[in-house]
């Protein structure tokens, strides 16, 4: 009887411990969109749609020059994992892909009530206060994206768009090839859509 206490509190430990490790360190959110009258099943085949794919979009940092190839190559590796082979020559493949990054700043703006309090005067003629106001704290923090086109090359139009946008922190920075890798993971989920 010991024994089976012993595993269930140690499998309780272990979900806790889960639940927590993924509240401090929330993944990309992902959106998916799709031109529901593409037969996506007959692809077979991917390429890039140019030589440089990646599109800078509104950002407030610089962008790293090894950005393009780290997503390139996270791309390539996610969508042979599904089963498509990789076309050097775009006009040989099925669909092609490009890509968009972006970063812009943002303001979050926490305000709650707090209340205070102290005295005042001397002696006899003094008294305690206590008052109410507000609080109001500012954050600052960078909000990354990475949208992802796929475009129908017989039909030579769009036919799938996904996006992941995260707050960026500085372990993401830091760690450039796990976030390319989070961000392409999220977008990929729903690729072929159902």
């Amino acid at each position: 009887m010991k024994s089976i206490m012993t595993i269930r509190n140690a499998l309780a430990l272990s979900a806790a411990l889960l639940f927590l490790g993924a509240c401090a360190t929330p993944g990309f959110e992902a959106t998916h969109d799709y031109d529901d009258s593409v037969n996506f099943s007959s692809y077979r085949t991917f390429g890039w749609i140019s030589t440089n794919p990646m599109r800078v979009g509104a950002t407030t940092s610089m962008v790293s020059s090894l950005l393009e190839p780290r997503i390139m190559s996270s791309l390539e590796r996610a969508l042979v994992a599904k089963g498509y082979q990789y076309a050097k020559d775009p006009n040989n493949a099925d669909f092609v892909l490009s890509f968009t990054v972006g970063a812009r700043d943002e303001l979050r703006v926490d305000s709650y009530p707090t209340m205070g309090g102290g005295y005042y005067g001397r002696g006899a003629w003094g008294g305690a206060y206590y008052g109410y106001g507000t609080e109001t704290r500012v954050r600052q923090y960078t909000r990354g994206t990475l949208a992802l086109d796929i475009f129908d090359v017989r039909q030579r139009r769009p036919v799938w768009h996904g996006v992941a946008e995260k707050k960026i922190t500085s372990e993401d920075r830091d760690n450039q090839l796990a976030t390319v890798e989070a961000a392409v993971t999220a977008i990929m989920a729903g690729f072929p859509p159902p």
